[in-house]
């Protein structure tokens, strides 16, 4: 059954009852279908669904409750809980809803209905919001807990988690990738680092073994496939890996190229957790009625240069205000200005300023522009009080997957988180299920040049 006609399914369904056990159309489920209605239309026109951002929100953050640096990863019939937080600039309270989609290993909504995924009701309201207290901006802080007791889900996998206006299913405003694993295999992992020229990035390479002891797998190579990621980039996603070889309990996943991904360097960070005081990379504050505006000391590409190690959050923040108790909401925003210096243009590429400040989205929200005047890239993010990781990034016109190494340069010894996610879907099986995640960091697991 395709997910458009699993909806229409649903949605057939609850009217039967609503109208003939029932006898009247509650409110409550005539919302609840004129959302299903609109969402599944949205849904059935897309492919892949991706993360979204509205331009009107900031500050966009999901991750683990009280662990706001982790992934959005939490374990199928568990306490754990994933915390979405977000803000609205300006004062008015917006009526946002929100659902969960079950995808793929490819990010396709699957061909399940709601009901074979969520327990609970599909479609709910965001009811905790608070205002902005005594900042220069005014903005509206919204948050959102899940699994909550309106909404579950019900299997493993992967997921995405819609923000949309109205309780009809309006205009959507936000769209988060999130997993919700079983953990039936054990993932026994390293990385192996491969030093380049001066003029080639060094990469490090991902292999790893899993161990599904107590799980019958007939046949691993149709019915196992694996998706590695480095940091929270989202643009060089390696997918779609089935083991080289397989026997008894185990699969191996040691391959030659498959898995290397430039190694990068360490993040450039930013500081701007107070507006009184300037920070090391920070050239100057200023406000400018009514708005604070910060100009970030003007950068060079890091290539070529020589390796130093940082500590580094690995390109995500953390929200952090001086001498206020609750950020969330007495932070304050800033224009912030950043500047990447080159001598001349690169004709056919694009820079972007990438990290989870920019959502991790290679797009015209963190496209930079070549300024002619002073040489230099530059573009302007507003940015709440806090600690930031970014990097530079390339991406090729017609491209979608970015490279660090002519902005940043690319050594074997930078630190890197990857997360390694085993999808399973046993042959008669509608869809995949999510059935290993684990983080590997590289500093802690490198095997030496060129084993």
């Amino acid at each position: 059954m395709s997910t458009k006609n699993s909806y229409i399914f649903v949605l057939n369904k609850a009217n039967y009852l609503i109208k003939n056990k029932y006898g009247f159309f509650s409110l409550k489920y005539l919302v609840t279908l004129c959302s299903l209605f609109t969402i599944f239309n949205q849904i059935d026109a897309q492919n892949s669904l991706k993360d979204y951002v509205s331009p009107a929100l900031k500050t966009v953050q999901l991750h683990r409750n009280d662990w706001p640096l982790s992934y959005p990863i939490i374990r199928l019939g568990s306490d754990q809980t994933l915390v979405l937080s977000f803000d609205e600039p300006g004062s008015q309270i917006k009526d946002y809803y929100y659902t969960i989609v079950h995808c793929d290993a490819q990010w396709n909504p699957s061909p399940l209905m709601p009901t074979d995924y969520i327990q609970g009701v599909p479609v709910n309201p965001i009811t905790d919001y608070s205002y902005s207290f005594n900042t220069t901006m005014d903005y509206v802080h919204y948050q959102l807990s899940f699994p909550n007791l309106s909404i579950r889900p019900l299997i493993s996998g992967n997921y995405v988690l819609e923000v949309f206006e109205g309780p009809t299913g309006g205009k959507t405003v936000l769209r988060k990738r999130f997993y919700v694993n079983e953990p039936l295999v054990k993932i026994e992992s390293y990385v192996r680092n491969r030093q380049s020229s001066a003029t080639e990035p060094d990469y490090q390479e991902i292999n790893f073994e899993i161990i599904h002891k107590g799980l019958s797998i007939n046949n691993p190579v149709e019915e196992v496939t694996v998706t590695v990621m480095q940091n929270g980039r989202t643009d060089n996603v390696i997918s779609g890996l089935r083991p080289r070889f397989f026997g008894g309990d185990r699969m191996d996943f040691n391959f030659i190229r498959e898995t290397e991904m430039e190694a990068g360097n360490e993040f450039r960070y930013l500081d701007i957790r107070s507006f009184r005081f300037y920070t090391d990379r920070i050239e100057e504050i200023v406000f400018e009625d009514p708005f604070y505006h910060v100009s970030v000391v003007p950068e060079r590409p890091r290539f070529p240069s020589s390796y130093q190690y940082r500590q580094d959050l690995n390109g995500r923040y953390y929200i952090e205000a001086d001498t206020r108790e609750n950020p969330d909401t007495e932070g304050d925003y800033a224009f912030v200005h950043f500047r990447l210096f080159c001598d001349i243009p690169f004709i056919s590429k694009r820079i972007y300023i990438n990290g989870a400040l920019t959502n991790w989205l290679l797009d015209s929200s963190s496209e930079m522009e070549y300024d002619p005047v002073i040489n230099a890239y530059r573009t302007t993010l507003m940015l709440k009080q806090g600690y930031y990781n970014y990097q530079y990034v390339m991406v090729e016109r017609g491209e979608t997957q970015g490279e660090v190494f002519q902005l940043e340069n690319s050594y074997y010894e930078t630190e890197n988180d990857y997360l390694i996610l085993v999808y399973y879907r046993k042959q008669g099986e509608r869809t995949h299920r999510l059935i290993g995640a684990e983080v590997i960091n590289s500093a802690r697991s490198l095997q030496g040049s060129g084993k």
